[in-house]
């Protein structure tokens, strides 16, 4: 079962769109058996969670990766490291 079916319907979304596309909608989720509502719920939710994924996922080739691990391994450089310890003026005790 989705989440959808599982959570409240408490939120509604509007769309302004032209009579022929709805009507194409509407004939595309009686042939899948189905509503309206659940159609296009079944077509935009995977859509939106694949986009939203992707915008969160990084690909790196293998080159890519093996570049980056060795940044990753380095070892520290003194200047870098003494930033990460210092601490700025603006983040001491309030008065």
């Amino acid at each position: 079962m989705s989440a959808t079916a599982e959570s409240p319907k408490d939120a509604r979304l509007d769309l302004r769109l032209p009579q022929d596309l709805r009507a194409l909608i509407v004939e595309a989720a009686s042939l899948a058996g189905t509503n309206l509502t659940d159609y296009v719920l079944g077509v935009v939710v995977p859509a939106a969670r694949r986009d939203v994924l992707e915008s969160r996922t990084i690909r790196l080739s293998k080159e890519a990766w093996d570049d980056f691990l060795g940044v990753l391994d380095r070892s520290d450089n003194p200047e870098l490291a003494a930033l990460r310890t210092h601490q700025p003026k603006w983040d001491g005790p309030r008065q």
